[in-house]
């Protein structure tokens, strides 16, 4: 009980400050604001949205379904915010602010609220958010042989996970393209309902099945992409180190090292786009807890892969894909010949070890998937991937990187 009742304060606490940080977003926005724009409703298959326009401040709400093998099938609903501090600088990024809750059919509640808020001529860049899941979910283990060997049931691998993690970086630009700046990451995991094999696993055991981390670092990254939601040209080196420790809500020590390369090449026409990444994620330290070492699989690595599934002390992963958008044979009320609609394929590998010398198994990775454009360069996306003994079906929004 009194976990629940620390868990609910922090909850609030944290939902108060990125709401503050929300006002004061618009706030700006608004003094800049000089008409407001007739409201567009529109029918898409089963989605439902309506599309507010204020000047370079647009809100579109949306009711959609979602699936993805965490939580199965979810209706969501929420809105895609995006709007420029100064909407006469027209190289300025586009900000945006996605917001959605949902509840799925397995049973599971997911709240997020995340930004990516580009001020003063993209000098100073805040990126973070908010999320809260309550749900049904799976442990395989610890290490590659666990992944493969142990069977997915509600016997083997099946408990609940209550979580909520509240992560924020504000960069500052210290030359062309380069930004350094701290980051914070406090989260919650309590992990309940566990099945006698979950319940006798040696990390489990000795760490136990509730954590809470707070952590904080810094955060580096050369960014030269022409619009970060969805390029189509430019490079992205980005690499972070946290470090937790056991002050305020923290109970645990530990460290973790990310690093993320990223890079766009328009083919031929602007909405061809071959795109890859690699990516590293280390978690360093004594006791680390199972809840937090690097993990494959999910909507945004390796997808067809189940988050968790693998999951151990270290990850790399590799991915390439071609996106593309189509052209129409008519103008389009915008008076170009720019399609809504598009495709992606991508192939990719990633594997997870204790240390990057013990990394012998690769796991192979493919897929593909529908977009449909929601705003200008912001998709929803509609993905099918597949692995070694897997593959899973995704509707989400935005890119996988």
């Amino acid at each position: 009980m009194l976990s629940t009742i620390y868990t609910i304060c922090i909850v609030k606490k944290y939902v108060c400050v990125i709401l503050l940080f929300f006002k004061l977003s618009i706030s700006v926005v608004y003094s800049q604001i000089d008409s407001i724009g007739n409201v567009i409703l529109n029918n898409l298959d089963s989605l439902r949205m309506a599309k507010v326009d204020f000047g370079a401040f647009n809100i579109t709400p949306y009711l959609a379904p979602t699936y993805s093998p965490e939580t199965q099938w979810m209706l969501s609903g929420g809105g895609l915010i995006t709007f420029k501090v100064q909407k006469e600088n027209r190289n300025l990024n586009l900000s945006s602010i996605p917001f959605s809750i949902g509840y799925s059919s397995s049973g599971a509640l997911n709240i997020t609220l995340d930004h990516e808020v580009y001020w003063t001529d993209d000098r100073i860049r805040f990126i973070g958010g908010f999320t809260y899941r309550n749900m049904p979910d799976h442990y395989w283990g610890v290490g590659y042989s666990n992944g493969v060997d142990v069977v997915k049931s509600d016997t083997t691998t099946a408990y609940t996970r209550h979580h909520w993690k509240f992560k924020e970086r504000v960069m500052f630009s210290v030359a062309s393209g380069l930004y350094i700046g701290p980051v914070v990451d406090f989260n919650y995991t309590l992990a309940t309902g566990l099945n006698e094999r979950m319940a006798s696993d040696p990390n489990v055991v000795n760490e136990g099945t509730e954590f809470s981390n707070a952590g904080i670092g810094f955060f580096l990254e050369y960014d030269t992409r022409d619009f970060p939601q969805n390029a189509y040209e430019g490079i992205y080196l980005g690499g972070n180190l946290i470090y937790y420790r056991d002050w305020w809500v923290g109970k645990t020590n530990f460290q973790l090292v990310e690093f993320d390369y990223r890079q766009y090449k328009t083919l031929g026409r602007k909405g061809q786009t071959l795109a890859w990444q690699i990516r590293n994620w280390f978690a360093l330290g004594d006791k680390i807890p199972w809840t937090d070492l690097a993990m494959l699989g999910g909507k945004d690595n390796l997808r067809g892969y189940t988050l968790g599934r693998f999951r151990d002390q270290q990850m790399v992963s590799a991915m390439v894909e071609y996106r593309h958008m189509f052209k129409r044979k008519t103008l389009n009320k915008k008076g170009n010949y720019n399609s809504r609609w598009g495709y992606v394929v991508w192939g990719g590998t990633g594997s997870v070890a204790s240390s990057i010398r013990k990394m012998k198994n690769w796991l192979p990775n493919g897929g593909l998937g529908i977009r449909f454009e929601l705003q200008p360069r912001m998709n929803i996306r509609c993905d099918y991937g597949r692995g070694k003994g897997e593959d899973a079906f995704y509707i989400t929004f935005s890119e996988a990187f």
